[in-house]
């Protein structure tokens, strides 16, 4: 039997605690010598090899990935999922290995056209260059606590592929649960009106226990807007139409919570960092120019 498969299933033995062994970076060298796991703690190597054994490399060799990472193997794609897999593993607080095991197989198979959503991408707030191939559509709620630590990594995921990527933010408030959402989702819109759009945006997730007419006419003035101005065309439903769109559009994809993001139509399903929105984008982008196909070997 080759050392590979022996190797293999001496270290995917469970311990006594019903783990995998822990995994030296010699050992994962013979084992899997297409990997550079070296920065991982024995216990991530073993992680790794558990879920590299269970999953399919979507992309490239149509194997498994820990086979796609044997040395006569030249797939590039198996190397990507790899630095997919160890940033999903060395995360603050990782998933369980089962729910990485699901998370990589629902971002892998959310390429094919027949899974994505029909978005409109102008009818929103944007950033980023309006002929990028790779448009972002995220559905937002300005009293969503999630949908405020959104930010920052979306318009830095921006900042990092200049010219690749735009990002069109659209309103989802959930009433329901946060009653101020709607309204803010109008002022918004009238801030966008007057180009203080992003600038608005940024107030009111900043201050999403403060939301009251009188600190929404705050930050208008804030703004160098005309607060009383603004809610006056709020109050008499200027903005209802386009909220009202937009809501439907995204029940209309599958939108259910906040914050939900498509790339290019395609749901985003891993954890909502820099580094994944990034490594997302850069998949989309090759997969667009690839006429909805991964790059050739």
């Amino acid at each position: 039997m080759p050392i590979f498969f022996l190797l293999f299933a001496a270290l995917l033995a469970a311990a006594p605690d019903g783990s995998p062994a822990d995994l030296t970076n010699e050992r994962a060298q013979q084992i899997l010598p297409r990997a550079d796991l070296g920065l991982l703690t024995d216990g991530q190597r073993a992680q790794f090899l558990e879920i590299a054994g269970d999953t399919f490399d979507y992309a490239g060799c149509d194997d498994t990935l820990a086979r796609c990472l044997q040395a006569k193997v030249t797939d590039t794609h198996a190397l990507r999922m790899t630095e997919l897999l160890k940033a999903l593993i060395t995360q603050k607080q990782p998933p369980l290995t089962s729910a990485i095991i699901d998370m990589v197989e629902r971002y892998y198979s959310s390429f094919p056209a027949k899974k994505r959503a029909h978005l409109d991408d102008q009818d929103c707030g944007s950033i980023g260059d309006a002929n990028a191939k790779v448009v972002v559509v995220e559905f937002s709620d300005y009293q969503c606590p999630h949908c405020a630590h959104a930010v920052k990594p979306l318009q830095d995921m921006v900042a990092a592929l200049p010219g690749k990527v735009r990002l069109c933010s659209k309103y989802f408030p959930i009433t329901t649960a946060h009653p101020r959402a709607m309204i803010s989702a109008q002022v918004a819109e009238y801030a966008k009106g007057q180009k203080k759009f992003w600038q608005m945006g940024e107030l009111l997730f900043s201050h999403q226990e403060q939301l009251d007419d009188y600190s929404l006419k705050a930050y208008a003035k804030q703004l160098g807007m005309d607060g009383d101005k603004m809610l006056k065309e709020v109050n008499a439903g200027k903005f209802d139409a386009v909220v009202a769109r937009q809501l439907k559009e995204g029940e209309a994809a599958g939108v259910t919570a906040t914050p939900s993001m498509y790339f290019n139509g395609r749901f985003f399903v891993l954890p909502i960092a820099t580094e994944f929105l990034v490594f997302s984008a850069q998949d989309e982008a090759e997969w667009q120019s690839n006429n909805g196909a991964w790059s050739k070997q």
